[in-house]
């Protein structure tokens, strides 16, 4: 939807791009594009804007030069009597303003004050004493304070923000209509098997083995429930990918690189190779596999080369190590860019906080093997040396420097999590050790009603 509204030039920037807001209003504001600009625009001018808005905010389409509205007004002139001015001179006549009275009332208060300011510094200490503890800053409120105020640093520039991806959520169409289509002791090991697979049978069958056993009753047979179960398989893997397809077909422009790049891989199965109509589908998913990843492809390259060319380095490094194809590395023309500026961001005289930022994301990026600062940093804070020694496999140059040996047989570091970066400091204020391993999940166990192991025993014999 469209609007008018009249903006003010804030400021403009270097790369062509400039800021705004609403005239008169610190918001809405955002910033655009120079192009928009009309001649002779200057920060501080008001115009007339043409704006949308969508999901990010207000867009500016057009711009034209505000329309100065002119007041019909008719003014009164003062013309004056023409007497010369004579100025008003004020007597007081109150007798409690006679300067000599107002003197000698005013060094008796002063000699009461001063009185009372001896007795409490006598009671509390010197104040010379006290004057000097304060510092210079606080000597005079009128003068300027001793330490500088530090200076404005500009915001970063921005990036091109581009749409997350959609994940995959398959119905159950197909799965539903064959479990319908079995009987109901099939179903229930259909059901079991589409939970936890052909294992997960197998492991319910053994665990009701074993409490057949403590109870004295003979075991049961397994052979023929995992037998069912692997002839129900390819009916249910079948029905499985029939449902992820319709569901990624609706949104194959958007939907995630690897849901469909799974969906592709499963396709692949010998069951599914078995059915013949199914192979135009499979094409057809293939396709568009590859025209979307040539897609993404295409704009990692452009976002990589925009964080490079502004200078944001945690950022390029970042979309450096996430490519759409696992092993892609930058192009040609971008790695000793990349590299200089990560030398750059890696010198000695960089806090150590810096380091610790830049080397999270230098650890997991295609040219980590191939920075090598100059120095460490002049102060080597405890974090810093944490973070060089749990990202050592990945960057052992750098750990060399900081005198860091790295096992021949390290496991090879993953990427801190925010949510864990942050119960870490939580964790780290109140002085225990932070526990940042994931719980490891169990198995999951389903178990086989004892009416279908019946009537399957039943079967068998």
């Amino acid at each position: 939807m469209t609007r008018r509204m009249d903006i003010e030039v804030t400021s403009t920037r270097p790369d062509g791009t400039f800021t705004w807001r609403q005239a008169g209003a610190k918001a809405p504001k955002g910033s655009a594009s120079g192009d928009v600009l009309p001649a002779g625009a200057k920060i501080g001018d008001v115009l007339r804007a043409e704006i949308d808005i969508d999901m990010d905010g207000p867009v500016i389409l057009s711009l034209t030069t505000a329309k100065q509205r002119e007041r019909n007004v008719t003014l009164l002139a003062i013309t004056g009597s023409g007497a010369a001015f004579k100025p008003v001179t004020e007597v007081s006549t109150n007798r409690r303003s006679k300067p000599d009275r107002d003197a000698k009332r005013g060094d008796k208060r002063g000699e009461k004050r001063g009185d009372k300011r001896d007795d409490r510094r006598s009671r509390s200490g010197d104040g010379a004493d006290r004057a000097d503890k304060r510092g210079p800053s606080d000597n005079g409120r009128s003068g300027a304070s001793a330490t500088p105020r530090r200076q404005f640093t500009p915001p970063p520039p921005e990036l091109p923000k581009r749409p997350r991806a959609a994940r995959l959520h398959p119905g159950n169409t197909h799965r539903q209509a064959v479990l319908v289509s079995l009987k109901p002791e099939e179903r229930v090991l259909a059901e079991k098997a589409l939970a936890g697979g052909i294992s997960a049978v197998r492991q319910a069958v053994n665990k009701q083995n074993a409490q057949l056993v403590k109870d004295g009753k003979p075991k049961v047979n397994s052979d023929g429930l995992v037998n069912l179960v692997v002839e129900l398989l390819p009916r249910l893997r079948v029905a499985e990918w029939h449902d992820s397809v319709e569901a990624v077909e609706k949104i194959i422009d958007t939907v995630d690189l690897r849901d469909l790049r799974a969906i592709v891989a499963r396709s692949n199965d010998p069951t599914l190779m078995k059915d013949a109509s199914l192979n135009a589908q499979r094409e057809r998913l293939r396709l568009a596999l590859e025209r979307r990843q040539a897609a993404e492809m295409q704009m990692w390259v452009d976002d990589l080369r925009a964080a490079v060319d502004v200078g944001r380095i945690v950022a390029a490094l970042k979309t450096a190590a996430q490519p759409p194809k696992a092993g892609s590395r930058p192009p040609d023309d971008l790695r000793p860019r990349l590299v200089a500026l990560t030398l750059e961001q890696l010198s000695p005289l960089t806090t150590s906080d810096r380091w610790v930022i830049v080397l999270e994301a230098l650890a997991f990026a295609p040219i980590h093997n191939e920075v090598v600062p100059t120095g460490v940093p002049a102060v080597i804070s405890p974090e810093l040396t944490a973070t060089v020694t749990r990202l050592a496999p990945a960057i052992p140059r750098i750990a060399a420097l900081f005198g860091i040996e790295v096992a021949a047989k390290a496991q090879m570091p993953r990427p801190l999590r925010n949510d864990w970066r942050d119960r870490k400091a939580k964790v780290a204020k109140k002085g225990s050790p932070a526990k940042t391993a994931r719980p490891t999940a169990a198995a999951p166990v389903v178990e086989i009603p004892a009416p279908v192991v019946e009537a399957v025993a039943t079967s068998d014999n």
